[in-house]
């Protein structure tokens, strides 16, 4: 009896020890994400305008991601405030939380202490998880909710409770409501409990109860997709014809390997083998049969974003980082410890500048043409800056720009005037600071904003901002030039956008709206 409580009270110390060196990577990847975001060098990122524009807006869907995000911010802007740090907080709590949960991952597959911390260490060194965790962005929140999944499936692999398939429903369900790609780890996990014997819960009713609930958390979704033609089915097989960069097998695997910090690659790899060949690994082997599947999905597909399976590789990291102590135990290697744990960390120095803005724009464009690492994530669209961090320059050149040309106007005139911008996220960033800048109304033609201007009036004084001068001058009678908007290290689309005064409409919006539908 004395034995056995002290071999609890041992246990129980070693959890308390492991939760609080977890609690700590945790908090410092908070630090590491929000301290960059008081850097005035850089201002909102480009989506970040639209999100807040949703927010104020809530719906059950948009065209471009379901309503669980918006509701989120909307709830952030009212107790925050709508400062970057303000809207950033939450996005850098999930990627906190999803450090947590992936040293938990290694906890549940056996590692100690050592494996639990390089799990959290290598998955906040992921480029995704640095890039997504800065912004503001669905991305964040989609990577907690699949890891989330993950960690309850292995739970339940675990303790062979099936009742837990209505928690996997739920956190499927949230993940579907903030993001449809959700609906790729599922698919994913499907296929690899195909491959083992686990196979067995596609015959238990708890299984299909859990799909039940994330079917009933998505339906709100579901019905005003119907009841508004299936926008986001349009929007997905446009970015997949119009905005993806074409992306070969052999480079999909190089972004795969560079987006997840090339310092991981053999702890992620070492878990994908432990997934599949290992024999205490033989119970959670359906986890590599899945990460094959997904990996297979963006193969064929050949244009998905590097991102796209991001959320798959905490889970790899944690067999991975398991896998790697079992070894050093094994050998006696204690060098070893140190060795991967300061690789880990020589990555995350190596990519944070590329990742967040830390460094002068000036100095970070410099470093990513040295080190060559300045993808391209759309098509048409570059910048000496990696495009997460190029998309949060000139916006305050715009407003001033267009407020300018706005004030120009005689004053029966600015009464009239409306402004169509060319990005949901120029429309946003001119809704966000009209009353600073004293700016009218605008309207826009861009995912959601074409919903809501559907029924807008016919503009009788019309500011365009990157509009073709030809098709204005079949629009109006009068179309006169006023300025170019001149950019620096914001996106190429944007660099120089010419501002045009369109007066004397010759139609009516209502009935040329729809041939302006841009869902993209």
């Amino acid at each position: 009896m004395e034995g056995s409580r002290s071999s609890n009270q041992c246990s129980l110390l070693s959890r308390r020890r492991d939760s609080i060196v977890l609690s700590g990577l945790s908090s410092l990847t908070f630090l590491i994400l929000m301290i960059p975001n008081f850097n005035r060098a850089y201002g909102y990122f480009i989506d970040e305008f639209y999100y807040l524009a949703c927010a104020r807006r809530l719906a059950f869907g948009y065209v471009d991601h379901p309503p669980l995000v918006p509701l989120l911010l909307r709830i952030s802007s009212w107790l925050l405030g709508t400062s970057i740090p303000a809207i950033r907080f939450l996005p850098a709590v999930a990627v906190s939380a999803t450090v947590f949960l992936a040293g938990l991952l290694a906890r549940r597959l056996g590692g100690g202490t050592y494996a639990q911390a390089l799990a959290a260490l290598a998955t906040m060194s992921s480029s995704v998880v640095l890039i997504m965790g800065g912004l503001f962005t669905v991305n964040a929140f989609e990577i907690l909710w699949w890891v989330s999944a993950v960690y309850v499936l292995l739970r339940i692999l675990q303790t062979e409770d099936s009742k837990r398939w209505l928690v996997f429903g739920v956190v499927a369900g949230i993940g579907l409501e903030t993001k449809h790609t959700m609906a790729l780890l599922g698919v994913g996990l499907l296929i690899g409990l195909l491959f083992v014997p686990a196979r067995r819960y596609l015959l238990d009713k708890w299984f299909w109860l859990g799909g039940l609930v994330a079917f009933c958390l998505i339906l709100p979704n579901l019905l005003w997709q119907l009841a508004n033609g299936w926008p986001s089915l349009d929007f997905y097989h446009n970015a997949e014809l119009y905005k993806n960069v074409p992306t070969p097998p052999l480079r999909a695997i190089v972004n795969q390997i560079l987006f997840n910090n090339p310092a991981t690659l053999a702890i992620w790899f070492a878990g994908l083998c432990f997934y599949l060949f290992a024999e205490n690994g033989r119970r959670y082997r359906l986890f590599g049969w899945a990460y094959l599947a997904l990996l297979a999905i963006m193969l064929v597909a050949q244009s998905s974003r590097p991102d796209r399976i991001g959320g798959a590789y905490p889970m790899l990291l944690a067999a991975g980082a398991v896998w790697w102590e079992s070894l050093i135990r094994r050998w006696n290697w204690s060098w070893l410890k140190p060795t991967l744990a300061s690789l880990v960390i020589l990555g995350i120095l190596a990519l944070a500048p590329l990742c967040l803005p830390i460094l002068p724009p000036e100095v970070t464009a410099r470093y990513g043409q040295i080190v060559g690492v300045v993808p391209q994530l759309e098509k048409g669209k570059t910048s000496p800056l990696p495009q997460w961090l190029a998309d949060r320059f000139d916006w305050e050149v715009m407003l001033k720009t267009v407020a300018a040309v706005y004030r120009s106007l005689p004053p029966e005139q600015q009464g009239q005037a409306v402004i169509v911008a060319p990005s949901y996220g120029h429309a946003g960033a001119i809704e966000l600071f009209a009353r600073d800048y004293h700016l009218p109304h605008v309207i826009c033609t861009q995912n959601n904003y074409f919903l809501w201007g559907a029924n807008e009036p016919t503009p009788q004084i019309l500011i365009a901002i990157g509009s073709n001068r030809k098709e204005l001058e079949g629009l109006y009678e009068e179309v006169e030039y006023a300025v170019t908007i001149q950019g620096t290290y914001c996106m190429s689309w944007r660099r120089k956008m010419p501002v045009f005064v369109a007066r004397k409409p010759k139609f009516e919006l209502r009935k040329v709206w729809a041939n302006h539908k841009n869902f993209g």
